[in-house]
């Protein structure tokens, strides 16, 4: 009790910090916040030479927690994904996200792979390989939209190219958590009573379970809400039930609640007051995402590095060149490098290695975690000089809009590395 008290007095006080520094050097430095959390739960973290606050078993007992925020984190992506917004959504952003998807997830799965089937980085069985390497691709998908909601706020953005790349955004997280999904079916490890279940079993256990856990949610609880603590009581105890399952069943958290927040979308009539409650409560369970990733980290091998830069350069060329091949299909004023409008990583990402870490164990899985981590904070603090650059050639960043006003003041509602979308969260993704 009295390390999760120093913990939560640790992340108070870098909350603070955060809110007051780090937030108004925005501005200056345009990097997306969300990398001092990671940095703190590291420094807090038991593989550090010195003894941390957090200890190993400690940390073990805290899993449940983080498979809880997990949760959150994909019932808030799944609720903002209204299937009536998506099928009159006229713009190029699901064929964007798509090609781009295709493109990332197959050459750094692929790259992965190699690298880690090759005896000299390490003697790995072929589905530890397979394994990382799976997981990898599909982190690799993952853009996030921080960075275009940070140039959106400091340089007023907008246009038809801010508005793909929003859409795009928010598409790749649904594709990239599907995704990520499937791959815990496909290496399940499964007890001996279900020995003989394929990946099309547990897949249809996870689509049972978020549907499922949605329709009961909207049967018994319906639309008699009164204010906003009882609808947070009454999401947050699903959301304990839904994330409970799929930790209990080593399933991945992030899909059972994303397909749970989709239904809710779509057959509940109090769905946007869901969201709105939900994105109040975001900022908060960014943050313990983040200190918990980052003290869930564990050195790797020195050969183990070498998968970490190829993964770094694999999923950049990725972007780019899907992004390419994106626009040559499209019609004019999608540029060329689009791709380089795609690169943030963000809480997505960071949610997919914890999960990895939460079912699965080994130095496979300790390299994809840093990898996956390591990209994260590169892409924090570039991501958004990138998208300034490319909405600046566009037009949609005005001359006039170059220097933000010194005194204006941070966005306090915008959680780290994560922001409200550029339109309404009602109309879906």
């Amino acid at each position: 009790m009295q390390t999760v008290l120093l913990v939560i007095a640790i992340a108070g006080i870098a909350y603070v910090l955060a809110h007051y520094v780090v937030e108004r050097l925005q501005a200056r430095i345009l990097m997306s916040s969300g990398v001092e959390y990671l940095i703190l739960g590291l420094l807090l973290g038991p593989f550090m030479p010195w003894d941390g606050p957090i200890d190993e078993p400690t940390l073990r007992s805290l899993y449940p927690v983080m498979s809880l925020v997990i949760g959150a984190l994909g019932l808030l992506t799944g609720l903002r994904a209204n299937f009536r917004a998506l099928l009159i959504r006229q713009d190029e952003a699901g064929q964007l996200a798509m090609t781009v998807f295709v493109f990332a997830g197959s050459a750094v799965g692929l790259g992965s792979w190699a690298l880690l089937s090759t005896p000299v980085l390490g003697s790995y069985t072929g589905e530890q390989a397979m394994a990382g390497a799976a997981v990898l691709g599909a982190s690799a998908t993952v853009s996030s939209a921080g960075a275009l909601a940070l140039v959106q706020r400091l340089f007023k953005a907008e246009g038809a190219l801010t508005r793909l790349l929003d859409g795009t955004m928010r598409a790749a997280e649904l594709l990239a958590i599907m995704a990520f999904g499937t791959v815990f079916c496909v290496f399940h490890a499964s007890d001996p009573e279900h020995a003989d279940w394929t990946y099309a079993n547990w897949l249809l256990v996870t689509l049972g379970l978020g549907v499922g856990l949605g329709a009961l949610f909207r049967l018994f609880i319906g639309d008699r809400f009164g204010d906003d603590d009882q609808v947070f009581l009454a999401v947050l105890g699903i959301i304990v039930f839904a994330s409970g399952a799929a930790y209990y069943l080593q399933l991945s958290p992030l899909l059972v609640t994303l397909i749970l927040g989709m239904t809710l979308a779509n057959v509940a009539r109090c769905a946007d007051l869901i969201l709105a409650t939900m994105e109040r409560q975001q900022r908060t369970l960014s943050l313990m995402l983040l200190v918990m990733a980052g003290a869930m980290w564990r050195p790797i091998e020195s050969s183990g590095w070498i998968v970490v830069l190829a993964y770094l350069l694999m999923r950049f060329g990725a972007k780019l060149l899907g992004g390419w091949a994106a626009s040559a299909s499209a019609p004019q004023g999608v540029p060329r490098d689009v791709g380089r409008g795609l690169l943030g990583h963000g809480n997505v990402a960071v949610a997919m290695a914890a999960s990895f870490r939460l079912a699965f164990d080994g130095p496979v899985v300790d390299i994809a975690f840093t990898a996956i981590l390591c990209s994260v904070v590169l892409s924090e603090l570039s991501s958004a000089r990138q998208l300034k650059g490319l909405l600046l050639d566009s037009g949609d960043i005005q001359p006039e809009g170059l220097k933000p006003a010194a005194d204006d003041p941070p966005a306090a509602d915008l959680p780290p590395s994560e922001a409200s979308p550029a339109e309404p969260a009602s109309k879906g993704a």
